[in-house]
């Protein structure tokens, strides 16, 4: 055993409890295809972090279990722990890995102490066990104010004892809050498919309070949770029903990055969405599930109307005017350009489509769009509901060219067209560009369209689309491919031109089997690719497939596994055990 006297420093505890500097968005995080090199390099700044807690009331950020020993006891109205001479308080032991200069610091007093009747922590730091002397009232004092107390050095358990002298005054001390806290990675990456919660998946521990999250796989929410930044691409965020999540801000990177909520959100900062344009110069269908004003547009490009111009880093912007359409009874010559807006009206409306196109002669292909600090509510990505305001009248003109209106998926997340609820004032379709013209999409059927996409509606009146209960898909449904480009003959929709939904991918004929060691895929509807994942969530396999068949050795694997099938219109899941 070794002995040693404790030196203190004052502490702010909140400054403690939350320290995190803000430091903003690094450039290698800016860019999803370095994330794995920049987790683990020198760049992956340390931040101090609270990994345990105790304030021996209600506090949801209590994480350190405790026992009391002999005659110690909470008294609840002052969430303070009394510890009588001769008692004492164990805490329960933890785990460093990815922490270092780690620190204990307790919040203690003491009363009626006689001389001898010392204050004693029993750590372990250092592959060894020690005991610690704390302070003690001064001479001629029979007490201690409350004081910090701080032991360094990277302990990893701790308890708190007390000596009893035989002529006591049954005095005690008192602790009203004890935390660890040391430094991190600021950021963690994660991988796979599973929960918050599980340490596997995270390349540095799971983030909290001040540390941020890098996700490129399925993560789940199911606990309350706390975090400051967040950037998912190739990946989803699903928060579980009754679950509180609360962050600063949100990145999601092209609409492969999803967030799913059946809980509550509280989002202090922005959401950010970066997308890549492939072809300069063509328009794009586009929409945003929050309001989108012009100071949240990417700095790096400026806006620019019908005025000619001689090139550069700017985009353009049209809307739908269906009730010109109505009033006008033509079906060409309702798209309009959108003015330049000042800063407090939005440029880009949530719930409304709307064609975008980058200039020919930009520099740059990634736009990013914010929403404005605090406009996100706490049923974001829960509840969805789209205005469809008609102001023409219906009774006058052709039918044909009433009622059309571009809406936007009012969900950062896939939306199956069957969570849309049946409504009287719709004709039972959505229509979706797609690269040649309008395709018609039954709201019956088994089509989800993707995040940030636009796509028609025809109604009868004006009215509301409502969204049911935003939820993971359980079932295999065909993506809405939405990207296609649009060219300088912008076109609209039609119900005679229209042609029906695509015909999915012939999914009744795909069968597989496994033999010696071998995965037989067989009538692989389309290109994509396939994924192992163990039941860790952990992916231990990945390969390309084409469309037809294909055989797959499995030589270095045995177990239960998901086997995940993906490609542009189909995805599926499936329970396999390879011998």
């Amino acid at each position: 055993m070794k002995k040693g006297v404790i030196h203190f420093v004052q502490y702010v505890l909140v400054k403690i409890l939350f320290f995190g500097a803000a430091y903003p968005l690094q450039a290698q995080v800016s860019n999803p295809s370095s994330w794995e090199s920049f987790v683990g390099s020198d760049e992956n700044r340390l931040v101090s972090d609270t990994l345990r807690l105790q304030t021996f009331g209600d506090s949801e950020w209590d994480n350190w279990g405790y026992t009391l020993t002999v005659n110690s006891s909470l008294i609840q109205e002052k969430h303070t722990i009394k510890i009588p001479v001769g008692s004492g308080i164990i805490f329960s032991p933890f785990s460093l890995n990815n922490y270092t200069n780690v620190k204990i610091v307790s919040h203690i007093a003491g009363l009626k102490l006689e001389p001898g009747e010392l204050l004693l922590f029993n750590v372990h730091r250092n592959n060894s066990d020690e005991v610690i002397t704390g302070n003690t009232p001064e001479q001629g004092k029979d007490y201690m104010g409350y004081r910090y107390l701080t032991i360094g050095s990277n302990p990893s358990s701790f308890a708190i004892t007390t000596n009893k002298k035989v002529n006591t005054q049954n005095g005690y001390y008192m602790t009203d809050s004890v935390f660890a806290y040391g430094d991190i990675p600021s950021y963690s990456l994660f991988s796979g498919i599973g929960n918050w919660n599980d340490t596997t998946l995270w390349s540095h521990l799971p983030p909290l309070r001040h540390r941020n999250a890098l996700i490129k796989g399925n993560v789940t929410i199911t606990t309350d949770t706390y975090c400051k930044d967040i950037a998912i691409h190739s990946g989803s965020l699903e928060i579980n029903p009754g679950n509180l999540f609360i962050l600063q801000n949100l990145d999601l990177y092209e609409n492969k990055a999803s967030l799913h909520s059946g809980g509550t959100i509280l989002l202090s900062g922005r959401i950010t969405f970066h997308k890549t344009f492939e072809e300069p110069g063509k328009w794009y269908f586009i929409s945003f599930p929050f309001d989108v004003y012009p100071p949240g547009i990417d700095l790096h490009f400026e806006q620019k109307d019908a005025t000619p111009n001689d090139g550069g880093n700017y985009f353009y912007v049209q809307s739908y005017n269906g009730d010109k359409r109505a009033s006008s009874n033509q079906s060409a010559g309702n798209w309009e350009v959108v003015p330049i807006r000042p800063d407090n009206v939005p440029l880009f409306e949530k719930n409304k489509g709307y064609l975008i196109a980058l200039d020919e002669k930009t520099t740059n292909r990634t736009l990013s769009f914010s929403s404005r600090p605090g406009d996100i509510p706490e049923n974001f990505a829960n509840i969805g509901v789209i205005a469809i305001p008609l102001n023409s009248d219906s009774s006058s003109g052709n039918q044909e060219n009433h009622g059309w209106y571009l809406c936007g998926n009012p969900f950062p997340a896939l939306l199956p067209l069957t969570q849309i609820e049946k409504n009287r004032a719709l004709d039972g379709n959505i229509y979706v560009y797609d690269g040649n013209g309008y395709k018609t999409y039954s709201l019956n059927s088994n089509y989800a369209l993707p995040p940030f996409a636009a796509f028609f509606v025809k109604a009868s009146s004006p009215t509301e689309l409502k969204i049911s209960s935003n939820s993971t898909p359980t079932k295999a449904i065909n993506i809405i491919p939405t990207n296609f480009p649009m060219s300088k003959s912008i076109t609209e929709p039609h119900p005679d031109k229209q042609s029906t939904e695509i015909e999915p991918p012939n999914t009744e004929d795909f069968r597989f089997f496994i033999k010696d060691g071998q995965l037989h895929l067989q009538n692989i509807p389309e290109a994509g690719y396939i994924k192992v994942f163990n039941m860790m969530g952990h992916c231990m396999f990945q390969k390309r497939i084409r469309q037809g068949s294909l055989v797959v050795p499995f030589t270095n694997l045995s177990g239960m596994y998901i086997l995940q099938i993906h490609s542009a219109n189909y995805q599926k899941h499936y329970k396999v055990l390879l011998p």
